[in-house]
């Protein structure tokens, strides 16, 4: 479940004109989504030979998801910003209307709302680490192998996923927009906050119980000794 405007940007998209420009939305999204989670995966393998560097990343990947979930947690309910607009004028769809204008989509286009769903996704500077984390733990696990043909097989699942959740949520949109209302969108992003806190909690308890801190120490202690021996101050 992807977030921030990207989901918006969706159901406006939905209510506006139709499933299948939503679901262009989602097609951009998870072709940012591939891109992102093929480069983590390929980024882990290399770090899984320095357990410093990755803790690091899953640290980051950690605090990410935590402080991004209270945040989307205690933000604005979408129905107050929303009130008394239609949801085809709502702040979202506004947003994507100046959006394709600046630069210069057609409205009717599918080509358009697909860009704005690329354009959208990759502004999520902390989809990178996070797929770090994901990766690194599906190693652990034993479930993800090495080699960028399992990582490219990988991305692509991942890029499914998320516009299978698209897919889900455009369809639902359509069926029942009639009775859609701004404060449906305040549901869906306090379900996506929550999830995001459920993960954090996860990783949490993965980095801290799962992580081999003997390896993490010997590794540290080795790195230090090598910088020191090179600049002669040991």
């Amino acid at each position: 479940m992807p977030i921030g405007p990207v989901n918006a940007a969706a159901i406006s998209r939905t209510l506006k004109y139709s499933y299948r420009y939503g679901v262009a939305v989602g097609v951009g999204a998870a072709v940012m989504d591939i891109i992102y989670c093929g480069g983590a995966a390929q980024i882990n393998q290399f770090l899984v030979e320095s357990p410093v560097i990755n803790l690091g990343f899953e640290l980051v990947g950690f605090g990410a998801l935590l402080v991004l979930g209270i945040k989307q947690l205690r933000s604005k309910p979408a129905h107050e910003e929303l009130e008394n607009l239609p949801p085809d004028e709502g702040i979202s769809e506004r947003v994507t209307e100046a959006a394709m204008k600046r630069m210069h989509l057609e409205k009717k286009s599918l080509f358009g709302p697909l860009t704005i769903g690329v354009v959208l996704y990759a502004t999520n500077v902390m989809a990178v680490p996070e797929w770090i984390i994901i990766s690194g733990l599906w190693r652990s696990w034993g479930v993800l192998g090495n080699g960028v043909d399992i990582n490219v097989v990988f991305a692509l699942g991942a890029g499914v996923g998320t516009l299978g959740w698209f897919i889900v949520l455009t369809r639902w949109i359509s069926r029942h927009h009639r009775g859609f209302k701004p404060a449906t969108l305040t549901k869906i992003n306090l379900g996506t906050s929550i999830a995001m806190l459920v993960f954090a909690a996860y990783f949490g308890y993965q980095i801290l119980f799962n992580t081999n801190w003997h390896n993490v120490t010997t590794h540290a202690v080795e790195n230090t000794d090598t910088i020191l021996d090179s600049l002669g101050t040991k």
